[in-house]
């Protein structure tokens, strides 16, 4: 395994990852480690272990965001990895879907051929219930990353429709959770909110408007609800 820098990587827990990606924590730890001698990984994980757990880095997170969707689609996992390891191959990139190639119109036609090739011809998008749109190109999914000048994913927004504010990037706090523009980790918000217990004194003791410490109290709430 490569060397990985941890202050620039991030680091996410298996329970943290399925949190932000919206999956089953059981369902992550197989992507992520295999199941036994029955199934091998489906990413190829950076980090491996970090004090004793195992644990994923950004790019990592960004894998298994795509994996997520498939998954809630109905892909099984045998399929998902074909598509992950044969994107990899056509692709030349180690984590073709942590970069933005795959929403390229050579990445979308190689990914699609996967796909078809797998037995998938749309993947169902849970957002407009339909199958009108062709496998990896959810507008949804782009459009919550921004990435760098190389095409690699630099900052996530993974709840942009109820905190627009919360941004995921590897070089803030490890990857926690933040606020965008003040930096300050939403668990911090919701914490001192419960302690408070007033949305309006959170804000003033942070500076920062009580609108976005809402939004990260709902983000917080999102999190645990998903397990």
């Amino acid at each position: 395994m490569l060397q990985t820098n941890l202050l620039e990587a991030g680091i996410y827990t298996i329970p943290t990852a399925a949190g932000l990606v919206e999956a089953s924590t059981r369902k992550l730890r197989i992507w992520v480690e295999g199941h036994k001698s029955k199934q091998a990984p489906v990413i190829h994980n950076e980090l491996g272990k970090v004090d004793g757990k195992t644990a994923v880095s950004f790019t990592n997170l960004m894998e298994l965001r795509f994996i997520a969707v498939f998954s809630g689609a109905g892909v099984k996992t045998p399929k998902i990895r074909a598509i992950m390891d044969e994107a990899r191959e056509l692709l030349h990139h180690p984590h073709p879907f942590a970069t933005k190639t795959v929403f390229k119109t050579d990445g979308r036609k190689i990914v699609a051929e996967i796909g078809k090739r797998n037995g998938i011809d749309d993947i169902y998008d849970l957002e407009t219930k339909n199958y009108e749109m062709k496998v990896v190109v959810l507008k949804s999914l782009r459009d919550d990353v921004v990435y760098d000048p190389e095409g690699d994913a630099i900052t996530w927004r993974p709840r942009r429709r109820i905190a627009p504010h919360v941004v995921v990037h590897p070089r803030l706090s490890f990857g926690r959770p933040v606020l965008q523009d003040s930096r300050i980790p939403t668990s911090a918000l919701a914490d001192a909110v419960k302690a408070e217990g007033s949305l309006r004194m959170v804000a003033r003791l942070f500076e920062v408007p009580e609108g976005q410490v809402r939004e990260a109290v709902r983000f917080e709430e999102s999190m645990r609800r998903l397990h």
